[in-house]
């Protein structure tokens, strides 16, 4: 063998071997520089705190500062959008909630983005919300709310962090069962809304446990139905919705996604440091106190639930008639 024969031979066998080890991202490279963590709400309230806690627990093990940027607006999906249009590179993720990937699509002809744009990288867990009222209503579960509702058609109204929110959705779920009317209230984000709860100027909501159990212990608003799978620790005397009404089951979550070309192995390796996070007893009780049960997922298993709730939660959107605001 001639010695330019064996040169482009061990040439071709390191090209080869390169090529098996993988891209540089896949060998230790990802990440190099900050990564960008979108909230498509305002500050305060749940989904915000819960992109700071991401920001926080994944700085250290990735070795790389988090900036967190909140974007509102378009029924959270001018922040979407924002996020389907960067780079799928792992340097622009998102927290996606159900409202983003699943409800909000539906109500547009043209929506911003959808689920399509995106790949869910992490599960951060399944979200308690809960039904409060002004603190003068007197009121003391769903049903005598209900029954209110029907004795005064369209007198009353309900308060939402923004229109094709799982607030918002849950209660005209209600009122499409129970044949109600009352006027729907969206604002930007849940914080003004408790706001005009709190004053009396709005009479009931559904909020993130996190915004609403200061004001429940300070009695500024009464909480009457919870909304989630099981009954929350603490408050074991309040009903679930489902209870009350178990055609009504569907549950909020909240996730980590990014732009949906973004490599596997960097997916994968946000996914295996978030769900190391969730394992940690003190991440699971930090998220059970914003009403929050953890669920780590595979990367197959979240983009299984998402494509799910997608469909589901998409065609009831459209069967109640939902339209951006």
């Amino acid at each position: 063998m001639t010695i330019l024969s064996r040169r482009c031979l061990l040439k071709s066998t390191a090209l080869l071997a390169a090529a098996a080890a993988g891209p540089a991202w896949a060998q230790g490279a990802y990440p190099d520089r900050p990564i960008k963590l979108l909230v498509p709400f305002p500050a305060g309230a749940l989904t915000d705190s819960l992109g700071r806690l991401v920001a926080e627990r994944l700085r250290p093990v990735l070795g790389q500062p988090f900036v967190v940027e909140n974007r509102p607006g378009a029924g959270t999906l001018l922040g979407a959008g924002q996020v389907a249009k960067s780079p799928p590179d792992g340097y622009q993720l998102m927290i996606a909630t159900t409202t983003t990937l699943a409800l909000s699509p539906a109500m547009f002809p043209s929506p911003p983005a959808t689920a399509a744009d995106f790949i869910g990288v992490g599960m951060i867990g399944s979200v308690t919300l809960m039904l409060v009222t002004r603190p003068d209503m007197k009121v003391r579960n769903l049903q005598e709310l209900v029954a209110a509702m029907r004795a005064e058609p369209g007198r009353m109204n309900y308060a939402s962090p923004g229109n094709g929110t799982m607030h918002h959705v849950l209660m005209e779920m209600i009122k499409a069962q129970e044949k109600l009317s009352a006027t729907h209230v969206p604002y930007q984000g849940s914080m003004p809304a408790l706001g005009d709860v709190m004053t009396g100027r709005v009479d009931f909501m559904f909020l993130d446990a996190v915004a609403a159990m200061p004001q429940i212990q300070a009695a500024k608003v009464n909480v009457i139905a919870v909304a989630a799978a099981r009954r929350w620790m603490a408050l074991p005397d309040v009903a679930t919705v489902a209870e009350t009404y178990p055609l009504i089951d569907v549950q909020a979550w909240q996730s980590i996604a990014a732009p949906r070309a973004t490599p596997a192995a960097i997916v994968e390796r946000l996914n295996l440091e978030w769900n190391r996070q969730l394992e940690l007893p003190e991440v699971r009780a930090q998220l059970l106190r914003m009403g929050v049960d953890a669920m780590p997922m595979s990367v197959a298993a979240l983009n299984a639930l998402i494509a799910r709730d997608e469909q589901r939660l998409g065609a009831l959107v459209r069967s109640i008639g939902l339209k951006p605001s």
